[in-house]
């Protein structure tokens, strides 16, 4: 490959990397809009009908987000401030990783409002594995 082929590479490398970065931010927004109703602590899909990764508001304003993992038969919940990319814990379940974001944040919930990812849907739990 010459400078130019590895600087073509680059820049499309880059350019796939701004386009994931946008969609990640757009559907955030998407998901803090489905929350924004919501007063206290309220998680909701970042992806409408992917439960695997959820987003955390409390009275609209994001906290964070938390993620499901797997390891062998083992399954946690893995919280990530905004605006970082620094878990802060792994938890057994969602609602206690979605109040550790709050805890993070100084503030105090004691309960998780759980949103369905659209209107219409039947109510199923997003938490289920």
């Amino acid at each position: 490959m010459t400078d130019l082929d590895h600087e073509a590479a680059a820049a499309v490398s880059a350019a796939q990397l701004t386009v994931v970065n946008a969609k990640w931010h757009i559907c955030e927004e998407q998901a803090l809009h489905r929350l924004a109703g919501v007063s206290g602590l309220a998680c909701t899909p970042l992806f409408p009908g992917h439960t695997v990764i959820q987003v955390v508001a409390c009275d609209g304003r994001l906290l964070g987000r938390i993620r499901r993992h797997r390891e062998g038969r083992t399954v946690r919940w893995v919280a990530v401030p905004a605006d970082t990319a620094r878990e802060i814990g792994a938890y057994r379940g969602p609602h206690r990783a979605a109040r550790a974001l709050a805890r993070h944040r100084g503030l105090r919930s004691l309960r998780v409002t759980d949103r369905a990812a659209s209107v219409g849907r039947p109510s199923r739990s997003p938490w289920s594995t």
